[in-house]
């Protein structure tokens, strides 16, 4: 089947090297691999795998169908953004079966989803209370929400279009994980950082790319890929003389892997479904509640806003830190002394000071808190926080 889908992926603009191909190995997953006869020379010399822009399918993309605008038209939250777009698109074009010149994509990807939008519910109880376990509760909400919104859209289009294939809410699920699970950023590895010229996909950042996604993560990966000038993405390849190699399909083959970046198992197992072992960027989620009046709460999520602060600090595992190395930064920090300050607290005005408001500001003992240093040498002082 890999083969056929090399052969389609050809035959659409894309260019495979004549010594990669996409093995499942019978111990581990599948996954794109380099024959041992390969050069060093032949690695350097030109990319391994070429996706011609007309392949990227980006939120323009996706645009372009009918039938995924006007599902969009109908949802109150709007406007779409570009993984709701990519998703619409999966479900419409896999809908169309044959009919779909995208087929050959849709075919070799997985049938079931396996990252945190389709835990089971044994699952799902063991994650009671957690930071995941709600993050995926409110996500299937607003995924039953966007869905119920269209879901009248999809039937006609089915009817007036013949089109036989499944439209269901399961369907539009799997569409989500697909996304989440294997879209990139363009923008994250663009070839020139030339400003003075647009981004070759316009303002699209999240895309999907067939073969591009078959290849899997490691923490010591020897492959990489940029977006060219001419918007199409190509997969190079360091030495791969130090990776491990494996036996499959009667040969010896060393995988070829990227990084998909550093994230916290709670993500990890969000996104992809799985941990990667021995992870040195794990840590947990801990989401800060601003205390205070609401007339408090009110200027400071205001200065949230101002200040591009996410109502979230992630506290890494402590094995993971070096020696003096601390467990929050600046801004995790910031936030803290911010949702600390309490103007409701008898306590608080005893051993700090009288808050008094007056915004965007406010005074602490009659000092004026007006901007991020002041707020930390505050709480420092005070004894909010600890160094």
């Amino acid at each position: 089947m890999m083969g056929d889908f090399t052969l389609a992926f050809s035959a659409a603009g894309g260019t495979v090297n004549r010594h990669i191909q996409i093995v499942a190995p019978p111990q581990g997953e599948r996954g794109v691999f380099v024959g041992k006869d390969i050069t060093g020379a032949e690695l350097a010399a030109e990319p391994l795998v070429r996706v011609p822009a007309s392949l990227v399918i980006t939120a323009a993309v996706a645009g372009c169908s009918d039938i995924v605008t006007q599902c969009c038209a109908e949802l109150s939250d709007s406007p779409a953004s570009d993984t709701v777009l990519l998703a619409l698109f999966l479900l419409t074009e896999k809908a169309r079966g044959a009919e779909s010149q995208w087929q050959w994509y849709l075919d070799a990807l997985p049938r079931a989803g396996v990252n945190a939008l389709h835990f089971d519910e044994r699952d799902m109880n063991a994650l009671t209370g957690t930071p995941l376990g709600r993050a995926v509760e409110a996500k299937l909400r607003q995924l039953r929400r966007q869905y119920n919104c269209f879901m009248a859209t999809l039937e006609r289009w089915k009817q007036s279009t013949g089109v036989d294939g499944l439209v269901s809410f399961e369907v539009y699920k799997w569409a989500h994980a697909i996304v989440l699970s294997r879209a990139i950023s363009l923008h994250s590895f663009a070839e020139t950082s030339d400003s003075s010229r647009p981004p070759p996909h316009g303002d699209c950042d999240r895309a999907l790319l067939p073969y591009l996604d078959m290849f899997n993560h490691s923490s010591h990966p020897n492959a990489f890929w940029t977006v060219s000038s001419d918007g199409s993405v190509c997969v190079c390849a360091s030495s791969c003389s130090s990776s491990p190699r494996t036996y499959a399909a009667g040969q010896e083959l060393t995988e070829l892997c990227f990084s998909y970046g550093h994230k916290p198992n709670t993500e990890w197992l969000y996104e992809y479904g799985f941990l990667p072992p021995d992870n040195s960027h794990d840590a947990w989620p801990y989401f800060v509640e601003p205390l205070g009046s609401p007339e408090l709460v009110e200027i400071k999520l205001m200065w949230l806003q101002e200040l591009g602060l996410p109502p979230r600090i992630m506290l890494p595992d402590p094995a993971t830190l070096h020696d003096g190395q601390s467990c929050i930064d600046s801004a995790a920090l910031l936030l803290l002394c911010l949702a600390a300050l309490d103007d409701t607290s008898d306590q608080f005005s005893q051993t700090v000071g009288q808050i008094e408001l007056s915004s965007p500001y406010f005074s602490i003992g009659g000092s004026v808190v007006d901007d991020d240093e002041k707020l930390c040498i505050s709480a420092s002082a005070a004894g909010i926080i600890e160094e």
